[in-house]
């Protein structure tokens, strides 16, 4: 009789026991899903985005970047990055209300990428055309990938200060059949972008 005590309480010691061992390893645990998206200089790492210390250019200075998109969703996305170009007082994107910067890209790329796969883009680019007037430089086009770009980059700045290079990751939407700013990771809304700043405030090269 006491045989069986034993055994019944072992039994009913153990019983939930197991069962919670069943239920832990019959979870999936939960996939953390993102993109990310950033800017590396010339030697592939987050320095050296220009040639010299600052990143005063002037007509003709050759910059190169790469510009990489990580895909940490579970599954194969398409995925597009646009590239802007703004002054301090234009609107970039805001990052709180998940819109992106209303100014027209002048230059985009297109391109599926696997889970877990990284695509990098190389970026390699100059001011074409700039010209200063009263207190402003403006530029006036880009020499873009082997491209000359004058759509969308027709910008003015104080004395040539805070010119930037807007980079937005938009992602396909399969429910839209657009390409959005926000994308769905985990149940919440979510927004990638970067930016670089740069001065063209040396105008002994800029005709007037």
């Amino acid at each position: 009789m006491r045989s069986l005590r034993l055994l019944i309480v072992v039994f009913l010691i153990a019983l939930p026991v197991s069962y919670g061992l069943n239920v832990v390893a019959s979870l999936k645990p939960t996939y953390d899903e993102y993109f990310a998206l950033y800017t590396l200089g010339a030697a592939g790492l987050a320095e050296r985005y220009f040639p010299s210390s600052t990143a005063d250019i002037l007509p003709g200075t050759q910059l190169s970047w790469q510009v990489a998109v990580y895909n940490h969703m579970e599954v194969v996305r398409l995925v597009k990055v646009e590239f802007k170009l703004l002054n301090l007082t234009m609107q970039g994107p805001d990052q709180v209300k998940e819109i992106p910067s209303q100014r027209e890209p002048f230059y985009e790329e297109t391109r599926l990428i696997l889970s877990n796969e990284t695509w990098t883009v190389p970026v390699a680019w100059s001011v074409r055309n700039a010209t200063k007037g009263g207190n402003s430089t403006t530029i006036h086009s880009l020499e873009f990938n082997d491209q000359i770009i004058t759509e969308n980059v027709e910008i003015s700045a104080f004395h040539g200060h805070s010119f930037r290079i807007v980079i937005e990751l938009w992602v396909y939407n399969d429910g839209t059949g657009t390409f959005a700013f926000q994308w769905a990771a985990n149940g919440d809304e979510r927004v990638a972008w970067n930016q670089l700043w740069f001065n063209m405030t040396q105008t002994s090269l800029l005709p007037t």
